[in-house]
């Protein structure tokens, strides 16, 4: 019989590259990582790693067994949380990654009656937008991730997950109220804005990219970008005094302060989508699905609540 944690060490170097990489992953050193897959070896009777330089690789027959590690793991789990929910709880710890506007709006308040209704179940939440999220999900280090993408820069799609976007809203310009433009009611066009200073995100972030492919496509210019953030009380106040211009989605500007005159974008309608992933097959477990419909359900609120969002994709 295969040891399951022996065979989680193989599916981990399969999906992360490196003995280092696994170590950091599992809390394990190199040593035991390496002495792990040795006994595996010796289990199995065949070779499943090679040395390749100083690195080591699967061979054939160490590919084809990462590849039931990933379904026997995903089974163990499955059997696991079915027979806690079959005692009558939802248990466990899910672990979700989301960006600020979707903690606020969406996973905050559904944190109560999570907790409420099941007490067993942890909600571990990290607020980050960074490039390697969906990689993440696919190697099971998180469970469930709230993304944001545009309309004219959406994130590709991939077959080993799941997707679906909970709310769309329409980005709008944020200007300091003693801009000439804010003075006019009208929609702003982009061109008028050339060598305004502007706030977005960090560099790498769908809000930075937005703001470059926007200004390009629609102003035919590259905005001179003077701050930036991640945090929206910190983008919030630098349109407000320090002079900058944003483009902003309706739940961040909910939130605006004084100082700050909303203004439509003229030629064309740009929108924000917050969408929601999962791995294929992730809902077969109790405490997933249970975050997943309060996830849901929560939208719907807001979207009930707010008549600029529309529910799911126009």
């Amino acid at each position: 019989m295969l040891d399951l944690g022996r065979l989680r060490v193989l599916r981990e170097l399969k999906l992360r590259g490196t003995v280092g990489a696994v170590a950091e992953a599992l809390g394990y050193s190199p040593s035991a990582v390496s002495q792990q897959l040795a006994q595996l070896q010796r289990e199995v009777g065949v070779p499943l790693v090679e040395r390749a330089g100083r690195r080591l690789r699967l061979t054939e027959a160490g590919e084809v067994l990462a590849g039931h590690a990933e379904r026997l793991l995903a089974g163990a789990q499955r059997a696991e949380e079915a027979a806690v929910a079959a005692g009558g709880r939802v248990a466990g710890v899910v672990r979700l990654v989301g960006f600020q506007t979707a903690l606020l709006h969406v996973l905050a308040p559904a944190l109560p009656c999570l907790a409420e209704t099941y007490p067993d179940l942890v909600v571990d939440v990290l607020d980050e937008e960074f490039h390697r999220v969906l990689q993440a999900l696919v190697q099971r280090d998180i469970d469930v991730v709230l993304t944001d993408e545009y309309s004219h820069l959406p994130r590709p799609r991939r077959p080993e997950l799941a997707s679906e976007v909970l709310i769309t809203e329409m980005m709008r310009i944020a200007l300091p109220e003693a801009h000439p433009l804010a003075r006019e009611k009208g929609p702003v066009r982009m061109a008028d804005l050339a060598g305004q200073p502007w706030v977005t995100g960090h560099v790498g972030t769908n809000h930075a990219d937005l703001l470059e492919r926007t200004c390009v496509e629609l102003g035919g210019f590259r905005p001179t970008v003077r701050y930036r953030s991640n945090d929206l009380l910190i983008i919030l106040a630098m349109v407000a005094r320090g002079g900058a211009a944003c483009l902003a989605p309706e739940l961040a500007l909910a939130e605006r302060e004084e100082g700050i005159v909303v203004r439509d974008l003229a030629g064309a309608r740009v929108d924000r989508r917050m969408v929601l992933w999962t791995r294929v097959g992730a809902d077969v477990r109790p405490s997933v699905r249970a975050v997943l419909e309060a996830l849901r359900r929560s939208a719907d609120d807001l979207a009930a609540g707010r008549p600029s969002l529309v529910r799911g994709k126009p």
